[in-house]
């Protein structure tokens, strides 16, 4: 059931994001593969291996103009999912971005590069923890988290490499697999600096993926993480909240059992 939920709403996310770009035509034209096309889609295929959103206004000067733009871009998305297998996804929010997405993901890290496989672990570490968390936690509990494991962000890692303090405060953010907030109540407080699943993250990845590696990890059902499973749904979809049922109120764990067994690994 939750699985579904989950499902379905990763489908509206998709679903969203494909009517925006499709909605930027505004009556249904033909338009042919020219200098054009070609230019905006060599450089979204450039762009695109260091995963940085792209801009829709770095897009207008290959062009003739914004309304060009807006006219081939349904065109571009296609070829890149025909002849590519490339998902062009927008954002959400301002200015307009877009970000492209496999549409089919590495299953196993075995197909991943040498080079992408400890920042693709090092990730993937990291939402776990922060879904396991409820989908938010400090800079500084997440940091000590990975010292717990042997991975000093401020030291050089034999797996990891050097400037891991970087990948994760600037290439993870930048990239959109990571959300970083800075908020301050008043001057005399030191900031408090926050981290959550970004758009890119909630696009490549399904909390499913994360419960059963969690499951795994920490020998458990998956019953166990129902409830992170349940806060993150209802915190992508708060218009669709429901008050808790009984069934679901009677889970066989609470979110502080699962934050004691995560701290104590």
């Amino acid at each position: 059931m939750a699985s579904t939920s989950r499902n379905a709403s990763q489908r509206r996310n998709t679903s969203r994001s494909q009517q925006s770009i499709n909605a930027t035509q505004a009556e249904p034209q033909h338009v042919e593969i020219d200098q054009q096309v070609r230019a905006i889609l060599n450089f979204i295929l450039c762009h695109s291996a260091n995963k940085v959103p792209i801009k829709h206004n770095d897009l207008i000067p290959l062009t003739d103009g914004k309304a060009e733009v807006i006219k081939r871009l349904p065109l571009v998305t296609q070829l890149l999912e025909n002849l590519y297998g490339i998902k062009l996804v927008q954002l959400d929010g301002n200015p307009k971005r877009y970000i492209c997405i496999a549409e089919a993901p590495p299953t196993s890290t075995f197909e991943l590069t040498a080079a992408q496989r400890p920042q693709f672990t090092l990730l993937y570490i990291i939402l776990t923890y922060v879904f396991l968390r409820g989908c938010h936690i400090e800079e500084g509990k997440l940091f000590t988290m990975l010292d717990t494991l042997g991975v000093n962000v401020h030291e050089e890692h034999e797996y990891f490499g050097s400037d891991i303090s970087k990948l994760v405060e600037e290439t993870f953010v930048k990239q959109e697999y990571l959300k970083r907030e800075r908020s301050q109540l008043n001057p005399f407080d030191d900031p408090k600096i926050t981290y959550s699943w970004g758009q890119r993250a909630k696009r490549e990845f399904t909390y499913q993926q994360v419960i059963q590696f969690a499951s795994k990890l920490f020998n458990q059902d998956v019953s166990f993480f129902q409830k992170q499973l349940m806060m993150a749904e209802a915190m992508d979809n708060p218009e669709g909240m429901q008050a808790p049922t009984p069934a679901a109120d009677n889970t066989n764990t609470s979110y502080t059992d699962c934050n004691s067994l995560v701290d104590s690994q």
